[in-house]
């Protein structure tokens, strides 16, 4: 039997503990006959208390916490939480990480819980991947790793990294495969109501830029300053004298806040725009390609097969919410 410890923080998203837990145990149903085979689940307190709180409030019974474990550990995965959580619980949860990491055969995260990972130092020199709204934010906090928003999970041995929520399943199917197989990986994929590898990529459910109020200040003036611009030509020297400042200066300090160019901001401005009109308004595609500043219709969809991997009316047809 393989040990599997999901291990929680508090205000833990509930999908990115019980998505994992029902694909390794609905394995031991397929596998009931074997007796040495399937896993045993764990939920592990990442604190020294053994009940903790998701985050919508629902309280978990933990089996143990990071101070008493007295199992050998196959597979460690770290499910996400409020980033707020982070900077308030205590630093032995990352030692511990660290101290066990060379024990086990596998560690990774659900959503969020990359952070934890980051923080450990765990994932330097990585490719990893996480919620997409929280990509940049990790990235710019932890310069050594690769971060990658599209995949739903990435593999590099022996770290498992996981998208938003409900990618934690799509990791633990993985898993599963990977011990078992894939006939029972798509047994349990089907028993669940899965497919056991989506199509698409997470960017598809994301906007280009973070949350604005992740934004720091100076970000979010630029921001304020072009989001009723969109549709016109808008240069890095208009950015810059708008805010009394000298092009050389404004690039550096917009680098230095924001983690890209200005131009590069101003391009995913536009791309969030469209897509908000692609799913909230009937207007033209190349209405909305002038609209947004793209001039037509041809650079609006190369932009979005560059970064969301489907054509603009693709993308209405997946997410508009009007009739």
């Amino acid at each position: 039997m393989k040990n599997i410890v999901l291990l929680a923080l508090p205000e833990v998203q509930l999908l990115d503990i019980a998505g994992p837990w029902d694909v390794f145990t609905s394995a031991n149903r397929f596998l009931s006959n074997k007796q040495d085979f399937g896993y045993h689940v764990y939920l592990v307190s990442g604190t020294s208390e053994k009940v903790i709180y998701s985050g919508s409030g629902m309280p978990l019974s933990c089996s143990h916490t990071i101070y008493n474990i007295d199992f050998p550990i196959d597979t460690l995965l770290v499910a996400g939480t409020a980033l707020s959580v982070l900077d308030e619980i205590s630093p032995d949860i990352y030692h511990y990480l660290q101290n066990i990491a060379p024990e086990v055969r596998r560690m990774g995260s659900v959503c969020v819980g990359a952070f934890v990972l980051a923080k450990a130092g765990l994932l330097d020199g990585k490719q990893v991947t996480t919620h997409w709204k929280f990509a940049d934010a990790l990235q710019k906090s932890y310069p050594k790793l690769d971060v990658n928003v599209n995949p739903f999970f990435i593999r590099d041995k022996p770290i498992y990294t996981s998208g938003g929520v409900s990618s934690g399943m799509d990791l633990a199917l993985a898993l599963l495969e990977e011990d078992f197989g894939k006939p029972l990986a798509v047994e349990v994929a089907r028993h669940l109501v899965l497919h056991l590898k989506r199509s698409g990529v997470q960017s598809q459910f994301g906007n280009a830029l973070p949350e604005y109020e992740m934004m720091s200040p100076f970000t979010k003036n630029v921001c304020d300053l072009l989001k009723d611009k969109l549709g016109k030509a808008i240069t890095v020297e208009y950015m810059a004298e708008s805010l009394n400042m000298s092009v050389r200066n404004f690039s550096r300090v917009f680098v230095k806040e924001s983690g890209m160019t200005a131009g590069r901001f101003l391009e995913k401005m536009r791309l969030d725009q469209a897509m908000n009109m692609l799913e909230y308004t009937d207007m033209s595609i190349d209405m909305i390609a002038d609209k947004c500043g793209f001039g037509h219709a041809v650079s609006l969809r190369r932009l979005f097969l560059k970064h969301i991997f489907l054509s603009p009316a693709q993308y209405r047809k997946a997410f508009k919410t009007t009739e």
